[in-house]
């Protein structure tokens, strides 16, 4: 008797977390689903069908958990909405095309930005450099002669 009440409690929790995995698979599928898709509701929110609040999104995702539960894979569902509603359902731009754009764009113009301000701020110091030299007056530059000479000289009449 104690054998089969171990074997019944094992086969209870064996039962209960096979179950818990399943439920969880399915709302990961679901979330996924959400995550790849844009809400299509009347007033054109714009917003990500995971992150909606409308009645149509409500009724969106009650229609991806039948789906889902009828046996088609995320994929699939994403392809027909696709197919529906165009490429403007999907979250995030496909990555072939004229849509991989949208995605080397943002690293070309931070490149492009990068360069530019060095440029900038490389002709900046430049001109900086070149106010200075043409202000340095000439006074200054033949002081600078005189007192080399006479230190030169001084430095020839020391014996050492």
């Amino acid at each position: 008797m104690p054998l089969l009440k171990f074997t019944f409690s094992i086969f209870v929790a064996a039962w209960f977390f096979v179950s818990v995995s399943a439920t969880s698979y399915a709302g990961s599928l679901l979330q996924d689903l959400e995550n790849g898709l844009m809400c299509k509701c009347d007033d054109k929110c714009g917003k990500v069908l995971v992150n909606c609040t409308c009645s149509t999104s409500d009724k969106t995702r009650a229609k991806f958990s039948k789906m889902l539960d009828s046996g088609l894979t995320v994929e699939q569902i994403i392809k027909s909405q696709v197919d529906e509603y165009g490429e403007t359902v999907l979250s995030a731009p496909t990555k072939f095309g004229f849509n991989l754009t949208a995605w080397v764009m943002p690293f070309i113009a931070l490149v492009a930005g990068g360069v530019g301000v060095r440029k900038v701020i490389y002709s900046w110091v430049d001109k900086k450099d070149k106010i200075v030299a043409q202000n340095e007056p000439e006074e200054k530059t033949a002081t600078s002669e005189k007192y080399s000479k006479r230190l030169q000289d001084e430095l020839d009449g020391i014996e050492l």
